[in-house]
């Protein structure tokens, strides 16, 4: 029996490792546009995850299949930083639901649009970004305002200049983001596009290059739960009809004035180097997604029901809900899912050692 000892003192050990060894992407990174440093994350086996023009410790990165990786570690010397999987979060169960045709509805809805960096532009569209007037984005977010005005908002595009693009572009745009609000807006988007490598944003879906859509929040806002359930929402109600239209959602520092509504995203409208008409083509879909989840969308026991005869007041209809405190409580820490694995296999080697233990004392006496 001793050498049934050794392997369960070794198994312990080893168990102890692996449970406890943080799953690792490596960061890199390179000089792109203006001399932004651009970051290329790697996970252990040296693939590309993802790319971003920001990092810091704390950092949070939830991918579309729910799982979340934030950042521990940065060398500035190098460049690169590491993060960790920390969880995931219970993905949604979808499901469509067939209503009486008869039962129209006739909502309010009313969104708001700004721009906090106002000269960002598409290399392929635009030509390079000016720094000091109009940028392409404008179009983008022209084009948003559009394709909401077509699904019967009410929208507020609000175009005012926060130049130049700085550190304290978010700060003068605040003003622009709490007039908005005033107009009683369901939500409000600021409108930006990314500074990373075309491959990170641009997909072949059968056939058809698409662009897709990087969803960015700030975590030291009041309202970073209500506002991370949005994105979710989005997330899983895209995954229905459009799966390749979002990244990823990017959880960093700072608040991009999302501390003054429970109802505010940031969208990364792809990259520099996409097309800009690959970027236009997936505008529309972005505001049927939005529509459909804020207005088509019923939450109840982690489960979203898709309804297109849904009752506006209905307190579980998602505009509805996402105006209350929301929590994410759905979130399995990758830790307490070690400590139950561990524990289940503890019981299940505890099992065989005993079960193996009484069958050799049983040959023992009969031997004896």
């Amino acid at each position: 029996m001793k050498k049934f000892h050794k392997f369960f003192v070794l198994f312990f050990i080893f168990s102890i490792m692996f449970l406890n060894q943080p799953i690792i992407l490596q960061t890199k990174a390179e000089i792109i546009e203006n001399d932004n440093i651009i970051y290329f994350i790697y996970d252990s086996e040296n693939n590309k995850i993802t790319e971003t023009n920001y990092v810091e410790i704390g950092d949070k990165i939830i991918t579309k299949a729910f799982k979340q990786y934030e950042v521990y570690k940065i060398d500035k010397n190098s460049h690169s930083a590491y993060v960790t999987l920390s969880g995931n979060y219970i993905k949604p169960t979808i499901k469509e639901s067939k209503s009486n045709p008869s039962l129209s509805k006739n909502f309010t809805k009313k969104v708001g649009i700004y721009l906090t960096h106002n000269d960002e532009s598409y290399v392929f569209g635009d030509g390079a970004s000016n720094g000091s007037k109009k940028g392409g984005i404008h179009d983008i977010a022209t084009s948003l305002a559009n394709s909401f005005e077509a699904l019967n908002y009410t929208v507020f595009l609000d175009e005012t200049l926060h130049l130049p693009h700085d550190i304290d572009a978010f700060s003068r745009s605040r003003e622009t983001a709490s007039l908005l609000i005033n107009n009683n807006v369901d939500a409000i988007f600021d409108i930006h596009r990314d500074g990373v490598s075309r491959s990170i944003y641009v997909e072949n879906v059968v056939g058809i290059e698409r662009c897709k859509i990087r969803i960015v929040i700030g975590q030291e806002n009041e309202n970073f739960e209500n506002n991370l359930k949005f994105a979710m929402y989005l997330l899983s109600v895209a995954e229905n009809y459009y799966p390749w239209l979002f990244l990823d959602i990017y959880c960093t520092k700072g608040n991009y004035n999302q501390d003054l509504t429970n109802k505010s995203l940031l969208f990364e409208m792809g990259t520099y180097l996409a097309e800009k008409d690959l970027v236009l083509s997936s505008v529309p879909l972005l505001a049927e997604v939005i529509d459909k989840t804020l207005f088509s969308t019923i939450s109840s026991d982690n489960t979203l029901e898709l309804n297109n005869f849904v009752n506006e007041n209905d307190e579980n209809l998602i505009n509805n809900v996402l105006n209350q405190n929301v929590s994410t409580s759905n979130f399995q820490n990758r830790y307490v899912i070690n400590v139950i694995v561990f524990a289940s296999l503890f019981v299940v080697i505890m099992g065989i050692i005993i079960i193996i233990s009484l069958i050799y004392n049983k040959k023992r006496k009969k031997k004896n």
